[in-house]
């Protein structure tokens, strides 16, 4: 699961992953991103790589009248794609890379309901990126995009049972590559972040409500 995520400082964000002919962008830094909202993410098209403004919550053409039913995904299962009905065409050639330099997690408290908000990062803190799927939106509605998930990593397994996959550098090219159709290579791709270069540290409960922003909210605090 991942349901919240930060990109506090985008002004890396063009250089990180091969965008410096858009030397401009008007993403402002985010704290507590929250499904719904509107997110960026990288693709690449044949006609090269861009950034595109999405909301975080999957929604294919054929579900965007969907009025009633359960919220669209924001995560997607790395175990299933190949079979699952919404993602299977996806992971084939709707792939794309969400910008993050951090994301939460909530861990259980042994003998409590209420459970401690994580805050994960690299322990360089730097950016990096989530792998994604995403609709290219029609007839004027946005697109949209959901995170990978995968299984957790040493650091991450006692929190919870799934981490979003985070895409090793070297491995952010291939993920892109619009000619890369092959779907059991794509998924080789979707593995557990190495442990040693992360670092979880626990954060204030202010950031379990989705409204509130700020850079105090990934601010390490005492237990």
């Amino acid at each position: 699961m991942c349901g919240r995520y930060s990109l506090g400082d985008p002004s890396p964000l063009m250089r990180r992953f091969g965008l410096e002919e858009f030397a401009e962008t008007t993403i402002t830094p985010r704290f507590n991103v929250a499904p719904t909202q509107e997110i960026p993410i990288i693709v690449e098209r044949p006609e090269g790589r861009e950034l595109r403004i999405v909301k975080w919550g999957f929604t294919p053409f054929l579900m965007k009248d969907a009025k009633g039913k359960r919220p669209p995904p924001i995560n997607a299962r790395s175990e299933t794609l190949a079979t699952s009905g919404m993602f299977r065409s996806s992971i084939e050639k709707w792939r794309c890379i969400i910008p993050a330099d951090g994301f939460f997690e909530w861990q259980p408290i042994e003998g409590q309901k209420t459970k401690q908000p994580m805050y994960v990062q690299l322990k360089d803190k730097s950016m990096f990126g989530f792998a994604g799927l995403y609709t290219s939106g029609s007839g004027g509605s946005q697109g949209t995009a959901a995170i990978i998930t995968t299984t957790p990593n040493e650091l991450m397994e006692p929190t919870h049972n799934r981490m979003p996959a985070i895409l090793l550098p070297a491995l952010e090219d291939v993920w892109l590559d619009p000619k890369m159709l092959d779907t059991a290579e794509a998924l080789t791709l979707l593995t557990p972040y190495p442990a040693a270069a992360m670092i979880a540290t626990p954060v204030s409960t202010r950031v379990n409500v989705a409204a509130n922003e700020g850079a105090e909210l990934i601010g390490a605090i005492s237990l």
